[in-house]
């Protein structure tokens, strides 16, 4: 083999490894940061959106309650999708 294919092979490999590994650090990055605003993660206690309750129905279907804005709501969960039943009213 030519010395000048052998640099060039060389080249070429070490060129993937750098590729790779930037590759695998976005990937670790991208796994770190998922769900997150700039890196600072929610909890309930900041979120708007809290799911309170779940109940199976069968099958694939479901109902939740969620409160929003201090408002609270029945909510249908199926395979095909999400459907909001009614606002919940308070009972004090």
């Amino acid at each position: 083999m030519d010395t000048t294919n052998l640099d060039s092979a060389a080249s070429t490999i070490a060129s993937l490894l750098v590729i790779l590994f930037a590759l695998a650090g976005a990937a670790f990055l991208a796994r770190r940061f998922r769900g997150t605003a700039w890196g600072q993660k929610l909890n309930a206690a900041t979120s708007p959106i809290s799911l309170l309750a779940t109940r199976s129905l069968g099958g694939q279907h479901s109902l939740a309650i969620a409160e929003a804005d201090g408002q609270r709501f029945l909510i249908g969960i199926s395979r095909t999708g999400i459907t909001t039943i009614g606002r919940l009213d308070d009972h004090d």
